[in-house]
């Protein structure tokens, strides 16, 4: 069978399961196998479809299963799933064609297993969505679990947290695609002009509304093909990250350090922010991470950065209390970007988020021996955890007189209309939520040393 989106993103989840490698990272090295732009986009569909609905998926197909999912070879488990997800999230895709395809593609692989596909799959399509629901009142966690495709201990944990209603729109928002972000080198352009070049090679761009610098773009393809990136008038980032250098505000003449800057795109908005004059140590403790940092910079005409291989604990090469900005953007479970990377939740255990906290106050606290008296410290993840984020502030805080909270108001590019943000911005924090502010969970935290 000749290499089809759908065989692609079977080989792909196949691969997933097993542990080889991650979904975003196979789909990158792997879809220029297929020629035509429309294919590349079904088969990014459907890998990022099947690993974000995996639990509802699996769901649907147990009430027509007479064994275990697990009990089936991992590519007919994969195949059945490609084959309800279309069925049931896919409406341009006939129904018919969903299930043959999905026999078609069993025939080279697992033939002993297509009438038990074609079978499944077409009672798959003829229940469609009704499907006996645990019932919410009683379940609550079972029901947001099941019907959202999370999992049951995270579910368990943010219901907690935020009540029924608020966490189903954060598990909801979660299985929608994620919006692609770039910002503007302003080194070379600014917002408006990158606009207008966008359009004239075709890519569709809308302001954003909370970073100067931010464009919300669709119809991008592939990257490499477009002058305008070539040319390195911009980068991907999430609008939410992009909120870390007006934070910080690097002056020109500047000396800053990132203490995890791969692959680069906080670290590149801080040189622009400096307009290329100072330095910037960039840390990351992966060699070939840093060619990240050294290649982005490279293109968009950066020459302040200067890559140091290492652990964060440690930060060698750089004096302590010479760095008049610091930041601290900490290896943190990445609950707050689970639309970006479909199966992080699969791959994520609660005791992963227990382990955290230690590691992200180490990496603090080194970082913070580096700043001059009268700088800036900033801290950033992108989770919403309260251990990795509150808690780390507040363990740091208790141990460290010397680093006072700065408003975080009066640095910020956008205002804040909640009023709990705003005592939270007062007191130097910020936790950014997708089901409250319509951005990536992103926590933010700003220090100012004091004075001696």
């Amino acid at each position: 069978m000749r290499r089809s989106p759908r065989f692609l993103a079977a080989e792909i989840l196949s691969r997933v399961e097993s542990g080889a490698s991650y979904a975003n990272i196979l789909l990158q090295h792997n879809l220029g196998a297929l020629s035509e732009p429309r294919e590349r986009s079904l088969a990014t569909v459907l890998v990022n479809g099947c690993l974000k609905h995996r639990l509802t998926l699996d769901y649907a197909l147990r009430l027509h299963l007479r064994k275990p999912m697990s009990s089936l070879p991992v590519r007919v488990r994969q195949i059945l799933r490609l084959g309800a997800f279309q069925l049931l999230y896919l409406d341009k895709i006939p129904g018919a064609v969903a299930v043959n395809e999905s026999v078609e593609l069993a025939k080279t692989s697992e033939p002993k297993f297509t009438a038990l596909l074609n079978g499944v799959l077409r009672r798959v399509m003829e229940t469609g969505w009704d499907l006996p629901w645990p019932e919410a009142a009683r379940e609550p966690v079972r029901y947001l679990s099941v019907r959202h495709s999370h999992p049951d201990w995270l579910v368990r944990r943010w219901w907690k947290r935020w009540g029924f209603t608020e966490t189903e729109e954060l598990l909801r928002l979660d299985n929608e695609p994620a919006p692609l972000w770039i910002r503007a080198n302003v080194l070379r352009t600014d917002r408006e002009g990158l606009r207008e070049r966008l359009l004239l090679e075709g890519v569709a761009a809308e302001p954003g509304e909370r970073v100067p610098e931010s464009l919300r773009v669709s119809g991008l393809g592939a990257l490499a093909e477009l002058a305008a990136f070539r040319e390195g008038l911009f980068t991907v980032q999430d609008e939410s990250s992009q909120m870390v250098a007006h934070v910080l505000r690097p002056q020109s003449g500047d000396a800053v350090l990132d203490a995890c800057s791969a692959p680069g795109g906080k670290t590149t908005h801080l040189a622009e922010f400096m307009h290329n004059t100072g330095s910037i140590s960039a840390f990351d403790r992966h060699e070939g991470k840093l060619r990240l940092v050294e290649e982005l910079a490279g293109r968009l005409g950066i020459s302040i950065i200067h890559t140091y291989p290492g652990d964060a604990r440690e930060l060698s090469g750089v004096e302590d209390e010479s760095q008049d900005g610091v930041l601290v953007d900490a290896p943190c479970s990445g609950l707050g970007i689970l639309r970006r990377k479909a199966d992080l939740r699969w791959r994520k255990e609660e005791k992963d988020i227990e382990a955290l906290p230690q590691l992200q106050l180490a990496i603090l606290e080194r970082a913070a021996a580096k700043v001059r008296p009268g700088g800036t410290l900033v801290y950033s993840t992108c989770t919403v955890e309260p251990e990795e984020n509150f808690e780390v502030v507040k363990a740091f805080r208790s141990a460290h007189a010397e680093f006072v909270p700065a408003d975080l108001a009066e640095r910020l590019p956008f205002s804040l209309s909640d009023p709990r943000d705003r005592r939270q911005a007062e007191k130097g924090m910020l936790q950014l939520l997708p089901q409250r502010h319509g951005t990536d969970g992103f926590f933010l935290a700003q220090f100012t040393r004091r004075e001696v």
